[in-house]
């Protein structure tokens, strides 16, 4: 798990630092970035909700689609490291 946690981490810095970000700014946008993928998954499950008839690749793609959001969300939002207190 420690290996896919640093490989999704990597990524996301990757295209963040291609975007302009600066590297002292990074560990707080990634933090940003992870929330904006929790919510956004949401909104893949809504229109699940509201349609009663879709058809199956259309309902997997999306179930899919919020899978990975909200895991790779979960794994950029939130510091398992242990603070100082």
């Amino acid at each position: 798990m420690p290996q896919f946690k640093e490989k999704v981490e990597l990524i996301a810095a990757r295209l963040l630092r291609r975007a302009g970000v600066p590297e002292e700014e990074m560990p707080e946008t990634l933090k940003k970035t992870g929330r904006g993928m929790i919510l956004f998954s949401v909104l893949l499950v809504v229109p699940l909700l509201l349609a009663s008839h879709v058809p199956l690749a259309v309902t997997i793609v999306l179930q899919l689609g919020y899978a990975a959001l909200i895991s790779t969300g979960v794994i950029l939002a939130f510091d398992d490291e242990n603070k100082v207190r």
